[in-house]
């Protein structure tokens, strides 16, 4: 078995293991068709006893009453069931018994379509539960994946995994009502045709090979060309995303004829795919419409023979004619659930590569306990002072060579070489230097957004690589470079930094944060929709509420990456003072291309390729005359 044969194995007992919660369900599921199955052959019993009883009664003046068989059961002359007999004495009492005989099989029929509802409810439902499981696990799985991981993703390609992947799979489920009454009644079925002629289902059994061998290979042909269609509603989801978020740099360079081009381009390549799956789909129907044909055909002629020859009555010859009509359209229902399944593979492959996503807490053993609290996954931060320290870090990006996720091989870039420093609790230490240099990088491994290729960053002498994650983050304010707000109200938005704050404390830190007159000003206040992202707002105002959103968190530790950035300068002037109380107190980093902004700073790391070149306070590194003064000539002057 090659690779990919085994890779597909793989992948569809993962599929079927995916079902056992349900399996309770799926039963129940059964046991309906089960009894959908019974009518079913109750009905053609009736329907073939009566054709029997018909030629016994048909022209018969009752001058001796006349005995008819309901139910009765024989194979090759050996009585398996006598079933039950009926003697009729006039026309009025066979007409009764016929009417009588009806209203069974209305009966019959009222009672199957019941368990058919049971059948299809049931497994809509085990669809729909299975969809709400994989949705909530594959979202727990993207926002619990470290940041290393997603930035390989297109954001268009996870937002399909979720909902067109999840969605097939689901309606598959929801279609295995379908196939289970299939396989249900088709040895029901076949069990009966063996006991009435045994000759005759062997000939039927001689066409479901080539029926096997046709859905196997057109379900293979089928599942290719879906898993490209995949791919390619990723690519329509991530054109559309940037086209949404680029549209005013779309528009300012007139490049709508361009986009529209290339959206063209991948909705063409998904129109061929989808034409060629739509072939295979098509062929398979009147394929086996004609085998059924052809096998039908076949059981007649044997059973028109049989009959002659006494073999068969001419009840059960209708019958069992109907039985294999019957039997015959499950089976072309098994080859249609069969492209479906197909599909949904195909997508479960790619479902499967987000759900095997790791997350970025680890389990640590054997961690010293000092003056902290052991919890199941790491170090419980308690009384931070904020003392960071940097022993010879180095970080390196991984790169991948190709977007095949099968054949993606990985190649390492440094972006970050032994770095060393200490800032002590309540220092405000300031990151500058080229653009690219590493400055944000650095400070996501302090976040641990990143894990480091080697050295050791320590919070209060314990290294972060054995604390708990959600302790490390929930002792340092973030306010990043670009800013993002939820789609929802102000209040809400600053509330984020923390859930349970009052409403008076919010509105205390929107103040701080200079933030709180422009909030006012609005005809809602704090209860004004930011949109998605916030783009009812400009650029100042999203940096101010993220400014406040800090603010109101609270922590030892504080991050400011280009938290001015947005600002114009009499914003800034006044940011900066309420920056300025906010570090007060608290070990702050600065990331600032506006030197302006750090010229106070206690302590500033002049990086550059991923090293630290320069430290020191603004006069030290003035005086230097190094790349420092470079910079503050470039821009003051």
């Amino acid at each position: 078995m090659d690779k990919k044969s085994f890779a597909k194995n793989q992948t569809f007992a993962r599929f079927v293991r995916y079902h056992t919660p349900y399996t309770g369900s799926i039963l129940l599921a059964m046991a309906c068709a089960l009894v959908v199955a019974v009518c079913d052959l109750g009905a053609i019993q009736i329907f073939a006893d009566t054709v029997n009883a018909l030629k016994v009664v048909d022209g018969n003046l009752f001058d001796e009453p006349v005995s008819i068989r309901y139910f009765e059961f024989q194979r090759e002359g050996i009585l398996a069931f006598d079933g039950f007999e009926i003697t009729l004495a006039s026309a009025s009492d066979a007409l009764k018994v016929f009417l009588w005989l009806l209203g069974g099989v209305l009966v019959l029929v009222f009672i199957k379509g019941f368990f058919v509802y049971g059948n299809d409810y049931v497994m809509a439902r085990v669809g729909h539960k299975l969809a709400f499981r994989l949705r909530n696990a594959l979202y727990q799985r993207i926002v619990s994946a470290p940041l290393g991981v997603l930035r390989e993703e297109r954001s268009g390609d996870l937002m399909t995994r979720i909902t067109d992947d999840v969605r097939v799979w689901q309606t598959l489920v929801a279609a295995m009502a379908n196939i289970i009454r299939a396989a249900v009644l088709v040895p029901v079925f076949l069990s009966v045709m063996f006991i009435k002629s045994f000759n005759l289902t062997v000939f039927v059994l001689l066409v479901l090979p080539l029926l096997a061998y046709l859905i196997t290979f057109v379900g293979a042909k089928i599942r290719t060309a879906s898993t490209e269609i995949q791919q390619q509603s990723a690519d329509i989801y991530s054109q559309l995303k940037e086209t949404l978020f680029g549209i005013k740099i779309i528009k300012s360079f007139t490049a709508e004829q361009a986009e529209t081009g290339r959206f063209q381009s991948i909705t063409q390549s998904q129109y061929r795919s989808a034409m060629q799956r739509a072939r295979f789909a098509a062929l398979l129907p009147p394929t086996i419409e004609w085998l059924s044909a052809l096998g039908i055909a076949t059981v007649f002629g044997l059973g028109c023979w049989q009959v002659i020859t006494g073999q068969l009555s001419i009840g059960w010859f209708i019958g069992y004619i109907a039985m294999v009509g019957l039997m015959f359209k499950p089976i072309k229902t098994i080859g249609n659930v069969n492209s479906a399944l197909q599909q949904c593979l195909a997508s479960a492959e790619r479902i499967f590569y987000l759900l095997d996503f790791g997350p970025e807490t680890r389990d640590t053993e054997g961690i010293r306990n000092l003056a902290t609290e052991k919890s199941e996954n790491g170090i419980k931060l308690q009384n931070v002072r904020g003392a960071v320290t940097f022993q010879d870090v180095s970080f390196a990006y991984t790169q991948s060579s190709t977007a095949n996720t099968e054949n993606r091989q990985e190649t390492p870039r440094s972006v970050i070489k032994n770095v060393t420093f200490e800032a002590k609790p309540g220092e405000v230490v300031a990151l500058v230097g080229p653009s690219g240099s590493g400055k944000t990088t650095l400070l996501n491994l302090l976040l641990r957004f990143y894990e480091v290729s080697s050295g050791r960053i320590l919070i209060d002498d314990m290294p972060i690589s054995e604390v708990n994650l959600a302790s490390l983050r929930q002792n340092i304010a973030l306010v990043p470079q670009d800013t993002f707000l939820f789609d929802g109200t102000i209040l809400e938005n600053i509330r984020y930094g923390c859930p349970g704050a009052t409403d008076e404390a919010i509105i205390a830190a929107a103040k701080r944060a200079n933030a709180h007159d422009f909030i006012t000003r609005t005809q809602e206040g704090y209860a004004t929709q930011t949109g998605e992202a916030g783009m009812k707002l400009s650029g100042g105002e999203q940096q101010r509420l993220s400014i406040a959103r800090a603010i109101l968190k609270d922590a030892p530790i504080l991050v400011l990456d280009e938290a001015t950035s947005s600002l114009d300068t009499q914003s800034e002037a006044l940011i900066q003072k309420s920056l300025a109380n906010l570090m007060e107190g608290r070990t702050s980093f600065i990331i600032a291309h506006r030197l302006s902004t750090v010229i106070r700073s206690d302590n500033i790391l002049v990086i550059k390729d991923g090293e630290i070149l320069e430290t020191g306070t603004h006069e030290t590194l003035l005086a230097m005359g190094g790349l420092y003064k470079k910079l503050c000539d470039m821009q003051f002057k």
